[in-house]
């Protein structure tokens, strides 16, 4: 059924009966009860604290539904809301769903934008907890950042869906999180469409075009095009240029065909790109005392003689220590001239960019094989392509930075292609009292070609010359196939006593294979060309006089992972009455497994699956009071989270090799409650917004670690690091705030059809602090430093929208739009390598951005 005909049978049935509060909103906002049901799909609105003035139709369950009659954590925003919102990329989400953060978790580029929900998030090289989709296939997924996706996704959506906890079940993609449904406007049978043009500071230039071609009845075609430029707002004084700047293009075609009766085809393409001089990272500390005693620390050169290694290597000469007395003041200089120019310029050592390509092709078709059963298909071919360099260190001195030579400009760091299929057999039975889908599903990510990545960690020289360099060139393959059947049985097929009492069940089982390699060596360049060789990452260098002579395969290594999993849903939902739902539900979900493409160890280089158990309990209310109409949604959870996967940094004291671990062996609890409302006192005013609090801990994390680290026994810097059974279970979950509150007014006034409609819209959003480090805290028990900054300080972001629809009766919209009205100061990123690498920088998120946007629309 397509979703004008839902929604007309939907609202036909319940303004008749006068019953549903939310859809009699579109009765009352509609002169006559046929028209409305005609138009409901073009006048959509969304589910909860967004436009209520009608329904939204999503797809949470993979089959069209009222959002109030999915019995999940879901919220919807529809196309009319994602304009009066200004979201144009994932992050302008933050904080408008409940239990939703958004960010770059610790990696040093604001392009990353991993979302986290409930405390789940992406672990460094695994499987997104959170899977974002297109037309119900997942984007492709970035392995060095976790990224997924390429630019312009926001541009002409139908809506949005953001779906809590497991979805494991009907969902391609295992997740332990959640999911984010992005869902194209597909082409309709009129001709109509819109010019957009919007300008703004730091000089904001964007263009979006949309036309609708209804070539037949059988043949319809939406071609989709925007662009977007705007200067950065940090300036590199070192370089002369803007970082954190923004420039893409995207163009995007859906072909929508019905060759027979019963039969449809859409087939989705899109392509997009973007380039910037990358991410302006702020420099806030260096660890001297870390610098120090690299540079002092005894080596054996010969038996029973020792030397410091900054006399050895003068690479590891920081602060002149080893060879005299330590003067760090080359560093302590540095962070006093970046406190100077404060958060809006910065001095990079080398000269950071980001490029990405990206681009896909799906295909959907359904086969009416009765009116009681359907045949679905889906299949999918993505590719990715990225490149960037990063100052992650945010100064001129060669510590901490990627890409640091000319070759990494012309070497992407991820390029994979991605390949989906999936079957579904879509039913009903029992006077439609019984709906289930079957199905199977196989997904496929591997390398499009060659990945280099070349960079420097720590240096005690002032300059990258001379440094040594890391290489390695990874290749990671993830394969999964799944079979799915869920079902829901209204109990009213058998009695009308049990009439709207609902059972859900669903069962899936999954079969996971990861496999990747890695050369990862390290080298010092050779004057006119060349490379010394001086070390694999993983293993020592047999004769470490002479340099290794085949590096690409002496260096290699390799490992293959799989696994296996049963995930299930099961619940029950019951509707009192056509205003309330409660329902009830527990989920089992699963994340597979990932290859360590930064392994410094044998036995790390791959890691285990993470499964979650999600209980969840909530209900649903329209009401009517006084004329007064409004939505209340509450739900509160409680996770059994076990296998953890925490990246963290490791480092290999036998080879000297500096790289990266996945630990998965922590267990933790997650409990919270989340509510979103809205209610509208007047006709021309509606007030809204959604708050959730979560409450989290470990309940057991102890691991060996092969550098050392403290852990909850430690009282003070000075406490001995822990190497065996080091304990974390005290520590904070990373990526979860415990609040997170968002409101929002809607004010229209009344003026003439000939004036236009003219509306004020204002949200405040604000997010509590939020830990980012999987061991460290910002101080120990007695007040000492650990790990500057990795508690992200709460923020709050006030930003309006002025929308004049309509003006003067012409077909042609303005909108005026402010974010960040306070220009508040906050900040969206942490690297959390001050005990590891010596380093801490961080990333602010935007200043006040303002501008103006013009829609002329045309046809019907």
């Amino acid at each position: 059924m397509s979703e004008e005909k839902y929604l007309k049978s939907v609202i036909m049935r319940r303004c008749g009966a006068g019953l549903m509060a939310g859809v009699a909103l579109a009765c009352v906002a509609m002169p006559q009860l046929a028209n409305a049901a005609e138009n409901a799909a073009e006048e959509q609105a969304s589910e909860g604290a967004q436009p209520s003035n009608t329904e939204i139709i999503v797809t949470a369950n993979r089959r069209e539904e009222r959002a109030q009659d999915v019995p999940i954590s879901i919220t919807a925003i529809s196309a009319d809301s994602i304009r009066e919102r200004g979201l144009t990329q994932l992050q302008d989400l933050q904080a408008s769903v409940p239990s939703l953060v958004v960010g770059p978790n610790g990696q040093a580029s604001r392009d990353v934008m991993s979302p986290s929900i409930r405390g789940q998030s992406a672990s460094f090289q695994g499987s997104p907890a959170v899977v974002v989709y297109m037309n119900e296939v997942p984007l492709v997924s970035a392995i060095t950042l976790s990224g997924q996706g390429g630019p312009g996704t926001f541009v002409d959506l139908q809506n949005v869906q953001v779906l809590a906890g497991a979805q494991g079940t009907l969902f391609g993609r295992n997740t332990t999180g959640g999911a984010i449904l992005l869902t194209p406007a597909k082409p309709t049978d009129k001709l109509e469409g819109y010019v957009q043009a919007g300008f703004g500071n730091y000089s904001m230039v964007e263009t979006e075009a949309v036309v609708n071609l209804p070539i037949s009845d059988k043949v319809r075609l939406r071609l989709v095009g925007a662009s977007r430029d705007r200067d950065g707002f940090t300036h590199d004084v070192n370089w002369n240029k803007d970082r954190d700047d923004q420039h893409w293009r995207m163009g995007r075609i859906g072909l929508w065909l019905e060759p027979f009766e019963g039969v449809t085809n859409y087939t989705l393409a899109y392509y997009g790109k973007s380039h910037s001089n990358g991410t302006g990272s702020i420099a806030k500390n260096f660890n001297t005392n870390y610098f120090v005693g690299l540079a002092t620390r005894p080596i054996t050169v010969a038996p029973g003689v020792s030397l410091p290694l900054g006399a050895i290597a003068p690479t590891f000469n920081f602060c002149g220590a080893g060879t005299g007395p330590a003067n760090c003041s080359f560093y302590t200089n540095l962070l006093n001239q970046q406190n100077a120019r404060g958060i809006r310029q910065t001095a990079h050592g080398m000269d950071s960019f980001a490029k990405l390509e990206s681009w896909s092709i799906n295909n959907t078709t359904d086969i009416e094989l009765s009116s009681n059963l359907k045949l679905r298909n889906i299949v999918s071919y993505a590719e990715l392509k990225s490149y960037y360099a990063n100052d992650q260190d945010g100064t001129i001195a060669p510590v901490y930075d990627t890409g640091v030579t000319a070759e990494s400009r012309t070497a992407p760091r991820d390029w994979y292609k991605q390949v989906t299929e999936e079957l579904q057999l879509q039913g009903t039975a029992l006077g439609d009292k019984l709906t289930y889908t079957v199905g199977g599903f196989y997904y496929k990510q591997s390398p499009r070609g060659t990945m280099e990545s070349y960079a420097i960690n720590v240096c005690g020289l002032q300059s990258v010359t001379g440094c040594s360099i890391g290489e390695s060139r990874i290749r990671v393959t993830n394969e999964s196939k799944a079979l799915y059947a869920q079902g829901s049985l209204d109990f009213g097929a058998f009695t009308p006593a049990l009439d709207r009492l609902r059972l859900t069940a669903g069962y899936r089982y999954t079969w996971d294979t990861v496999g990747g390699s890695t050369t990862s060596f390290s080298y010092v360049p050779l004057p006119g060309g060349g490379k010394y060789v001086t070390a694999c990452s993983w293993k020592s260098n047999p004769n470490p006089t002479q340099p290794i002579a085949d590096p690409l395969n002496t260096c290699l290594f390799g490992a293959t992972l799989k696994s296996s999993s049963p995930n299930w849903t099961l619940g029950l939902d019951y509707r009192p009455n056509d205003n309330i739902m409660v329902y009830g539900k527990v989920t089992r979900g699963y994340k597979a497994g990932g290859f360590n493409s930064y392994a410094v160890f044998e036995n790390t280089r791959t890691f285990g699956p993470e499964t979650v158990t999600d209980y969840e309990a909530g209900f649903k209310t329209d009401f009517n009071a006084g004329g007064m109409r409004g939505r209340f949604n509450v739900n509160g959870f409680w996770l059994d989270y076990k296998n953890i996967q925490r990246a963290a940094g490791d480092f290999n004291r036998a080879t000297g090799g500096n790289g990266a671990i996945t630990l998965n062996n922590a267990s933790a609890e997650i409990k919270g409650v989340e509510v979103e409302a809205m209610i509208q006192p007047t006709q021309n005013i509606e007030l809204g917004g959604n708050y959730s609090h979560l409450n989290a801990k470990y309940k057991s994390f102890k691991f060996d670690s092969s550098s050392g680290v403290w852990d909850c026994t430690a009282q003070s810097i000075t406490s001995p690091k822990v190497f065996a059974g080091a304990d974390m279970t005290c520590r904070p979950l990373q990526y979860l705030s415990p609040n997170i509150v968002s409101v929002y007014g809607r004010f229209t006034l009344p003026v003439s059809e000939d004036v236009g409609n003219l509306s004020l819209f204002l949200s405040y959003n604000w997010t509590d602090k939020q830990p980012t480090a999987p061991f460290s805290t910002e101080r120990f028990p007695d007040g000492t430093i650990n790990e500057p900054g990795v508690l992200l300080p709460s923020y709050g972001l006030l930003n309006a929208t002025i929308d004049w629809k309509g003006v003067m009766g012409a077909p042609l919209d303005l909108s005026l739009f402010a974010t960040n009205l306070t220009k508040k100061n906050y900040i969206i990123s942490n690297t959390g390598i001050f005990q590891t690498i010596g380093a801490q920088t961080v990333i602010y998120g935007e200043p006040r951005m303002f501008g103006v946007r013009l829609r002329y629309s045309f046809g019907n």
